[in-house]
C-alpha cells in the first residue's frame, strides 16, 4: 500500500474505487473504461491506484462481488416464499435471481470479449477465488432449498454450468431481433428448475460426454 496513507485513508480510497468502479463500469463496460479515469473519480493518481489494484480486471471483480453478495442475500430471502409445487417455489427463486442479476447495470455490458478479457488478464488465483464464492453460493442456495423442502436432485456439477448458460443467454435475449424469442428465458429456467429437481433426465450417452 502506497506510504502516507493511515489505515482509514486507504479503507476510505479503496472504498471510493470501487465506487468509481461501478459507475464507471456501469456506464461504458470493462473495455471502454481506463485506469487513468477511474483513479481520477477515486481522487489519486494513476501510480497510487496500482498500489489497490493490479489492473482494472482485479477492480471489476471486486466491483462484481460486492454487488453479488446484496442480490444473493435477496434470493436467500425467497426460498421460504410458499408455492403450489416445489417446482413452482423453485422457478420462482430461479426468476427472482435473473431479474435481480439483470437489473445490474455493469453486466449489461458484459459480452463474450469481456469475459475473454477477464480470463487473459486476470490472476489465476483471483479467478479461481471468484469461482470458488459461486460455488460456495449455489451449495448453500441448493442446500437451503432442500431443507425448505424443494427436493433438489442434481448436483452443483451440474446445475451451475447450466445456470451460467441459462443466465448469459436470458441477459442478451433483447439482442435478439427474432419473433418470439422474447420471454423464452422463462421456459429455459422451468426447465431448469424442473431438471434440477429430477422431473427431467438426460439421456445416458449425454450424461457420460
Amino acid at each position: 500500500m502506497p506510504k502516507g496513507f493511515t489505515k482509514r485513508e486507504k479503507e476510505l480510497i479503496n472504498q471510493r474505487l470501487l465506487e468509481a468502479g461501478n459507475h464507471l463500469f456501469s456506464t461504458y463496460g470493462l473495455k471502454k473504461t481506463n485506469v487513468e479515469e477511474i483513479a481520477a473519480a477515486a481522487g489519486i493518481s494513476k501510480g497510487a491506484f496500482y498500489n489497490f489494484y493490479e489492473s482494472k480486471e482485479a477492480l471489476f471483480m471486486d466491483v462484481v462481488e460486492e454487488t453479488e453478495k446484496r442480490v444473493r442475500q435477496e434470493i436467500f430471502e425467497m426460498i421460504d416464499q410458499p408455492g403450489i409445487t416445489p417446482r413452482a417455489r423453485l422457478f420462482a427463486i430461479f426468476k427472482k435471481a435473473f431479474t435481480l442479476f439483470k437489473t445490474i447495470p455493469l453486466l449489461h455490458f458484459f459480452t463474450r470479449s469481456e469475459y475473454d478479457l477477464l480470463f487473459r488478464r486476470l490472476p489465476e488465483k483471483k479467478l479461481q477465488d471468484h469461482l470458488g464464492s459461486d460455488r460456495k453460493f449455489f451449495e448453500e442456495l441448493f442446500n437451503r432449498c432442500r431443507k425448505a423442502g424443494i427436493p433438489i436432485q442434481a448436483s452443483i456439477e451440474q446445475i451451475s454450468p447450466l445456470m451460467y448458460a441459462v443466465f448469459f443467454s436470458s441477459l442478451h435475449e433483447n439482442d435478439f431481433a427474432v419473433s418470439g424469442y422474447s420471454g423464452s428465458s422463462d421456459v429455459l429456467l422451468e426447465l431448469t428448475a424442473a431438471f434440477c429437481l429430477g422431473e427431467v433426465t438426460l439421456q445416458p450417452d449425454i450424461q457420460s460426454k
